[in-house]
């Protein structure tokens, strides 16, 4: 596990926490220094996790205050499916 996980491998992992329950609908993710921490990776790269999660509709919030899970289950199917459910 050498390498730096790249924005899209925080994506994944966000969304299977988010699949799995452990963050549940309107729960706070932690902060972009946390996630820093976490993944050991630069803000931008977080950031560019986040525009994505917030894309597709995974998450709400603005950069600067508090990211939510989205309350709305079927966006989960959807990013990890596509719109056809596939």
């Amino acid at each position: 596990m050498g390498r730096r996980p790249s924005y899209m491998d925080i994506v994944d992992d966000i969304r299977r926490q988010i699949a799995g329950g452990r963050l549940a609908p309107g729960a706070t993710l932690p902060t972009c220094r946390e996630l820093c921490a976490r993944y050991q990776v630069s803000r931008q790269t977080v950031g560019s996790a986040m525009i994505v999660l917030r894309t597709q509709g995974l998450v709400v919030g603005q950069q600067g205050r508090a990211v939510y899970v989205s309350a709305d289950p079927k966006r989960l199917l959807l990013a990890t499916n596509g719109p056809d459910g596939d």
